[in-house]
C-alpha cells in the first residue's frame, strides 16, 4: 500500500480561519469521528492538541478511548451508549439519540440531549422534552449540553433558519425546567458562516478543518491537508496495442511506451475506475485502464506518485461526496505529519 501526508501547515491555517469566524478556537469542537474523516484520528488528535483545540467528537467508545490520550476537556460520543454498572471519564459525554436511550442510563452519566429539529434522523422530539427532563432530574443524569443537527446548512438557509428557531426555543423550555446551567451548540462547518455563533458555546466543525465546504464563496480559504501517496512497484516499456490492466481497456497509443504500477488499489480505500469512469493524478497524468485491487498504472516511471491532493474532482467523478472518498481510506494505511 501507499501512504498518507498530512498537511499541518494547511491545518492549522484551516483551524485560523474557523476561530476568526467563531472568535475563539475554545469554541471548535473538531469532529473526529469515523478516523478523522478518513484523515487518521490519532494523527489529528495530536494537531489539535497542539494548536489548543479542547473540544472533540467521535463515535463511539473506542474512538473515546484514542482521543483520551490528548487531553481534551470533553470528548462528545455520538453514537455508543454507556454500559449499565461502568465508570467513564468524567470528559467523556454521551449523546441521547432517543427517549429509549434516556430511560437506560445510569446515575451521575454525563450527557448531552440531542433535539431533534427537523433532520428526522436522531434525537428526541421536542414534545419528549418534558419528560425526558423529568427523567433526568429524577435519575440524577448530568446534563452537560444540548444540541440539535442542522439537515441542509451548505444548501437552504431557510430551512436551516427554521431549525434554528425550534431549538432556540427548546433550550427556552429546558432551561425553565433544568434551572442549571448547560452548553448550547447546534453549527456545523457550513452553519458557522450563517448563524450567529455569539448565541452557542461551542460549534461541531468538521469538514472546514480538513479543507473542504460546499459553499462556493467560503472554500477557498481552505486547504485541503490530507494527499495520498504511492510507491512503484514495477515498470515496462510496451508498444502500440499492447494493453493494460484487467479487461484490456486500456490499448497503449504508441510504441515505447513506459508505464509503471503503484501501491494503491480499491482495497486501500480508493474507488475503483473502469473504462467509463477516468481520473488523473495530482500532476495531471492519467490512470490507465482499470484500478485493481492492490494496485493502479500511471504512464511514466516516477518512484513515487501523489494521486490526489484534493478530493473534489474525484468526488465528482465518482458522483459521490468529499466526505465518502476521504473516510473510505483504510485505517491501515501510514499516515505521516508534514
Amino acid at each position: 500500500m501507499g501512504y498518507i501526508n498530512l498537511n499541518k501547515q494547511n491545518f492549522f491555517s484551516n483551524i485560523d480561519y474557523c476561530t476568526n469566524i467563531l472568535g475563539n478556537k475554545n469554541k471548535i469542537c473538531i469532529a473526529l469521528k469515523d478516523n478523522a474523516y478518513g484523515h487518521g484520528l490519532e494523527q489529528i488528535a495530536q494537531l489539535s492538541a497542539s494548536y489548543g483545540i479542547k473540544h472533540c467528537m467521535v463515535r463511539d467508545l473506542a474512538e473515546a478511548n484514542i482521543a483520551n490520550r490528548f487531553n481534551f476537556e470533553s470528548i462528545l460520543i455520538l453514537y455508543e451508549q454507556p454500559k449499565p454498572n461502568q465508570h467513564y471519564p468524567s470528559n467523556f459525554i454521551f449523546s441521547i439519540n432517543s427517549l429509549d436511550n434516556l430511560a437506560q442510563i445510569d446515575t451521575n452519566i454525563n450527557i448531552e440531549l440531542k433535539i431533534d429539529t427537523g433532520m428526522s434522523r436522531n434525537g428526541i422530539l421536542v414534545s419528549q422534552i418534558k419528560d425526558s427532563i423529568k427523567l433526568i432530574k429524577d435519575k440524577n443524569i448530568n446534563l452537560y449540553g444540548v444540541f440539535t443537527h442542522f439537515c441542509c446548512a451548505d444548501e437552504d438557509e431557510t430551512i436551516t433558519y427554521k431549525q434554528e428557531q425550534l431549538f432556540i426555543s427548546s433550550i427556552k423550555q429546558i432551561e425553565q425546567l433544568y434551572k442549571k446551567q448547560f452548553r448550547k451548540h447546534c453549527a456545523n462547518s457550513a452553519a458557522i458562516h450563517i448563524i450567529n455563533n455569539k448565541q452557542y458555546d461551542i460549534a461541531r466543525v468538521g469538514i472546514a478543518l480538513y479543507g473542504y465546504i460546499d459553499i462556493e464563496q467560503y472554500s477557498t480559504n481552505l486547504k485541503p491537508i490530507l494527499s495520498l501517496h504511492a510507491n512503484k512497484i514495477s515498470t515496462r516499456i510496451l508498444h502500440k496495442g499492447d494493453c493494460i490492466n484487467y479487461g484490456a481497456t486500456y490499448k497503449v497509443p504508441y510504441d515505447n511506451f513506459t508505464v509503471s504500477n503503484y501501491n494503491i488499489g480499491y482495497s486501500d480505500g480508493y474507488f475503483r475506475l473502469n473504462e467509463r469512469k477516468k481520473a488523473t493524478i495530482s500532476n495531471g497524468k492519467n490512470i490507465l485502464g482499470r484500478v485493481s485491487m492492490d494496485s493502479l498504472s500511471v504512464e511514466g516511471d516516477d518512484e513515487t506518485i501523489c494521486i490526489f491532493d484534493d478530493v473534489t474532482k474525484l468526488a465528482t467523478i465518482h458522483d459521490t461526496i468529499k466526505y465518502e472518498i476521504l473516510t473510505n481510506l483504510k485505517s491501515n494505511i501510514p499516515r505521516y505529519i508534514i
